[in-house]
């Protein structure tokens, strides 16, 4: 059973430790948004935070809890980028080092922040290669602590710190929240805190139409894998199935997943460029895109949704905001 109040109480003791490396992000709000899905949109913009995602948010939460004999030797990741670059700047800020599993065709800019953050990047190919064998045996033969990405409770106490901040600031009682969604972590941690004090609140998981894990797994209560090796726009968000940890977590806050295609995602970057002047990657345009794609379920709702990332390199972004072929 999932003490709520236990684990919001992790969740502030999370924040307590990484309140000095993470930004503070804004909270925004769009009144032509608002009026053309006829709701009343809460946005935290963790595009804006350093590294360029809330994934620093778990990283920090992760290396601060560990103890100066685990420093030591150091950690290991595997990631897709945004994790990787949180690994990598929180090691840098905690006094340990890094070395990071990352795919060979993960978004340039990814790759070269994470190195300038001092950590050293191996590469492997997404078809080919298992990146968590990679980082188990890194982890086992050089005695480095591996912190995965989201089936870890430090990571997702340090991703819940992001609604923490939001409840804090603002007195919205929240009907629905839409959260991105790739191993699980930012949804759990989101849930845990607005479920404390909003149990009516109902959760919802954001993810691209081919690569639903969760929308699948909690339709059918358990964990279902996705097989395809079709890779979309939404890089961050290629996991193929929730993690063991986090779908416990978000099964037990009753959690529901929405999806959406290619058409919505593109709209919803260009929504929020316009909007707010924000550069935010197709991952972290998902919930837009998702409450995009189901206005329906959001009509005369307060919702709140995280521009969770804005990692993408720039000819990328040009070529997707040029083309709309969802």
């Amino acid at each position: 059973m999932l003490e709520l109040k236990k684990e919001l109480e992790n969740i502030k003791d999370s924040f307590s430790r990484i309140s000095e490396i993470v930004y503070k992000t804004p909270v925004l709000s769009s009144i032509s948004i608002n009026k053309a899905l006829k709701a009343d949109i809460t946005f935290k913009a963790e595009c804006l935070q350093e590294t360029g995602s809330f994934k620093l948010r778990g990283a920090s939460s992760a290396i601060s809890a560990l103890s100066k004999e685990e420093k030591s030797r150091g950690v290991v990741a595997f990631s897709s980028g945004n994790h990787a670059q949180g690994i990598a700047y929180a090691s840098r800020e905690l006094g340990t080092s890094a070395k990071i599993v990352m795919p060979s065709d993960a978004p340039k800019i990814k790759i070269r922040k994470t190195q300038e953050y001092g950590a050293e990047v191996i590469f492997y190919e997404r078809d080919e290669d298992n990146r968590e064998e990679i980082g188990f045996s890194i982890a086992m033969e050089e005695g480095r602590k591996l912190i995965k990405p989201f089936d870890d409770l430090n990571v997702i106490y340090g991703q819940g710190t992001a609604a923490l901040e939001v409840m804090d600031e603002v007195d919205t009682k929240f009907d629905m929240s839409v959260v991105c969604c790739s191993g699980g972590g930012l949804a759990a941690g989101t849930g845990i805190v607005l479920k404390n004090s909003l149990s009516d609140c109902q959760l919802y998981t954001a993810e691209p139409k081919d690569w639903n894990d969760h929308e699948k797994s909690f339709l059918q209560n358990n964990i279902v894998s996705i097989k395809t090796k079709k890779h979309g726009m939404c890089d961050a968000l290629e996991n193929p199935q929730p993690g063991e940890i986090t779908f416990r977590i978000n099964s037990a806050l009753n959690t529901k997943g929405l999806s959406a295609n290619d058409k919505y995602i593109i709209e919803a970057m260009k929504i929020l460029y316009d909007e707010f002047d924000l550069i935010v990657e197709p991952s972290g345009a998902i919930g837009l895109a998702c409450i995009l794609q189901n206005k329906e379920i959001c009509q005369n709702k307060k919702v709140f949704t995280i521009l969770s990332g804005g990692n993408i390199d720039a000819n990328r972004y040009n070529e997707l905001l040029g083309t709309n072929n969802g």
